[in-house]
């Protein structure tokens, strides 16, 4: 129909033009020039129409309804993508027919117009997959931010594709035996591109299974990395580590590797602290009489065992696990128990562990939270009769040998 349409115009102009006494030679060519520059006004005019009346409308109106989700799937930049589509599509329907008299440029202008219908396609569709991706980034926390591999691959899948049809199209072959023929280079691509294709697959891996995510605290003891995520990207994860220093990895080196991720202790607001003292053997035995009078008025006294002798570890563990859950700082919610026990003896004495958790989890507060507690230890330890273990420093040995000197 549309070229039946543009025929009649060209006839008609051509008739036109000779009635007006335009000579043979020139007929044809401005007869085409005519028809080809009219499409191309309309296709302007319809260009500038959308673009300074249809589009503005349209923001309008998403801007007025309560959603959210229309602002930014019909943002100004797809839909000018939209309309460029439009135009080129008008341009394919009107300018090749305006081209009869001339074969060679008729052909040239069907073959341009249909690579520019796919170039186009492939930039609506690479915006729409920016705006999808941005929605979901918009109504979601953090797992969102982590797709942008998924999206990096979707728009290179599409780039691709976009490259096969117009290899087709310039070679007039069927997309589908393009593709057959490009298997025949499968190989170098995969060497030339292993990284990338790499990348790929492991982004993907990382993504799907929720193994990362931008704003995360890892650390991957391998490669010297201790910090939080920036960008989890299609070839690469950035990272900033704690000294400010940024460090890139290759995605598939965090699915081959361990790394840990700190995500679990930063949604569950608890910290763990696990650290331990070294108590003297020597300093262990049975509380006299005067030990239990100066620790029997206190509060936790009341919840020991009283029908056999008291030794002053056991009660010192007793004492902190008793003063660890008055702090306020602890947190006690579900699989967030607290103990003070006792490891296996050493050469160096008794490891007494101090094992509990705190809502303080960022890094300065937890740090200066965990010293306070440690000193407490070190400070009471000996109300109970009890030493620290600690190695004998070349001074000892020098006290030492001037006693025996005295």
């Amino acid at each position: 129909m549309e070229t039946k349409l543009i025929a009649s115009y060209l006839n008609w102009t051509t008739e036109t033009l000779r009635g007006w006494g335009v000579g043979e030679s020139l007929l044809h060519f401005c007869a085409t020039i005519l028809i080809a520059g009219g499409a191309l006004l309309l296709a302007w005019l319809l260009y500038f129409v959308v673009t300074r009346y249809v589009i503005p409308a349209v923001l309008k109106l998403v801007r007025i309804t309560d959603a959210s989700w229309d602002d930014i799937l019909f943002n100004e930049r797809l839909l000018r993508v939209v309309a460029e589509l439009a135009c080129v599509m008008l341009m394919q329907a009107t300018i090749p027919d305006g081209l009869t008299y001339y074969p060679t440029l008729h052909g040239l202008a069907v073959l341009t117009f249909r690579i520019l219908i796919v170039c186009v396609a492939v930039h609506l569709i690479n915006r729409f997959l920016l705006a999808v991706y941005e929605l979901i980034e918009r109504s979601s926390s953090g797992r969102a931010s982590s797709l942008k591999g998924i999206r990096q691959m979707l728009q290179v899948i599409s780039v691709s594709i976009g490259v096969i049809i117009i290899i087709s199209i310039l070679a007039n072959k069927n997309p589908l035996t393009v593709i057959t023929g490009l298997g025949a280079a499968a190989t170098v691509l995969m060497l030339v591109f292993k990284d990338s294709i790499m990348g790929v697959v492991a982004g993907v891996q990382l993504t799907l299974n929720d193994m990362l995510r931008p704003g995360d605290w890892i650390t991957v003891p391998a490669r010297n990395i201790n910090g939080t995520v920036l960008e989890v990207g299609l070839t690469t994860v950035k990272v900033q580590n704690f000294d400010m220093t940024i460090v890139t990895i290759p995605p598939y080196a965090l699915v081959s590797e361990s790394f840990q991720n700190w995500r679990g202790m930063t949604d569950s607001r608890g910290r763990r602290i696990n650290r331990a003292v070294t108590i003297d053997v020597n300093s262990v035995r049975f509380c006299d009489e005067e030990t239990i009078r100066e620790l029997k008025n206190e509060e936790w006294w009341n919840q020991l065992d009283h029908s056999t002798p008291h030794v002053n570890l056991t009660l010192f563990r007793k004492y902190l696990e008793h003063y660890i859950s008055t702090l306020p700082e602890m947190k006690t919610d579900a699989n967030m128990v607290y103990m003070v026990r006792e490891l296996a003896p050493t050469p160096e004495g008794i490891p007494l562990e101090l094992y509990f958790f705190t809502s303080l989890t960022s890094w300065k507060p937890y740090e200066h939270f965990q010293a306070q507690v440690i000193d407490h230890v070190l400070a009471s330890v000996h109300r109970f009769g009890l030493r620290i273990y600690q190695a004998p420093s070349g001074r000892d040995v020098a006290m030492l040998a001037n006693a025996r000197n005295a």
